[in-house]
């Protein structure tokens, strides 16, 4: 049975099978892109609430196979950060007598990419002997067990700010290996990886060494290959001073960044009357018309007095309203007919 939508989602965030109805932000859309292209790492920026999520989702991503010479095979992967906090993780244990702590509240950032990566299950220490897990090397053994062979991987980083409510050591932790994602190319970590895979594998007698496992096999053929990956960080715009603890391992990341700001009149205008007129069964509300007048009426009431631009969330708000307005009015209809 297929689920109706809402022509407006309103606060929440539009998911990628929501881009038929996604308006208004068709220029932003091309220019993240085109960051994208020049270079492995992009930021996109702008207040909470201003719908970055929402362009990645129902915008960015269902762009890339247009962008100049992305018309090959590519892979996406999502990882959104929550905030660190132990003790509200403590305290959800103790009233809900749960046997653990929370652990979407004290995830590890770079487990969290990880487990994004390869799943819950990933056991990456069983690929090469390491003293600590590999971001490069949980992509490259994703593309290997999935038999995914792209020319190019995304990697979608959103609420990247909340990274910065964890522990300084990790903090850093994920910045350096975030650095070896961001070059591509085998990290000396990985390198060194493998050196102490080989000389513990010459040791073995004949009787003790394993069948080699194929996808081991496949993945140790593959790993001088360069990591072909595409960053994209999305954060809010007054956390973006946080990245300058960063800059010692990516001195040029803020050079490639995109601010995402309000809409302009034309846009709002949009936003609010092209979903409406979207036929089709899948939606919560039938076709419906906004007059010239009353968009008029609704863009001056929407309207910052001194910049004169809408708030994408309070458009959605209003919207979403005017929505249950036409539902209620179709009851009616229908009522007494």
């Amino acid at each position: 049975m297929t689920t109706l939508r809402s022509r407006y989602p309103g606060l929440r965030p539009f998911d990628s099978e929501e881009q038929q109805y996604f308006f208004g932000r068709e220029e932003e859309i091309e220019a993240v892109c085109r960051l994208l292209d020049l270079d492995n790492l992009t930021i996109l920026h702008g207040p909470s609430g201003m719908g970055k999520s929402s362009l990645i989702n129902a915008g960015i991503l269902p762009a890339l196979s247009k962008i100049r010479n992305w018309d090959i095979p590519y892979h996406v992967v999502s990882i959104r950060f929550t905030n660190y906090d132990p003790e509200l993780a403590r305290v959800r244990r103790e009233k809900q007598g749960l046997k653990d702590l929370d652990s979407d509240l004290i995830k590890d950032p770079i487990d969290r990419f990880i487990t994004a990566c390869l799943g819950k299950e990933h056991n990456w220490e069983q690929i090469i002997p390491m003293p600590k897990p590999s971001l490069w090397l949980s992509a490259k053994k994703m593309l290997v067990d999935q038999a995914i062979r792209p020319l190019r991987t995304v990697f979608i980083l959103d609420q990247f700010e909340e990274l910065f409510t964890y522990p300084e050591a990790r903090v850093e932790e994920f910045a350096q290996q975030l650095e070896e994602l961001y070059h591509q190319i085998m990290p000396e970590s990985v390198r060194k990886g493998m050196e102490r895979k080989q000389i513990i594998d010459e040791e073995l007698n004949f009787g003790e060494k394993l069948l080699p496992n194929p996808r081991v096999a496949q993945l140790m053929a593959r790993i001088e290959e360069p990591l072909d990956a595409k960053i994209l960080i999305s954060m809010r715009s007054d956390k973006l001073h946080y990245l300058e603890r960063l800059k010692a391992y990516l001195p040029e990341m803020l050079l490639n960044s995109y601010e995402l700001r309000t809409f302009d009149a034309d846009q709002a205008k949009k936003a609010i009357a092209q979903p409406a007129s979207l036929t089709g069964e899948g939606f919560i509300s039938p076709i419906f018309t906004i007059s010239d007048q009353v968009l008029d009426e609704l863009i001056r009431f929407l309207q910052d007095k001194l910049t004169r631009r809408i708030d994408p969330s309070q458009l959605q708000i209003v919207c979403q309203h005017i929505e249950q307005k036409i539902i209620e009015r179709e009851r009616k209809i229908k009522k007494h007919s």
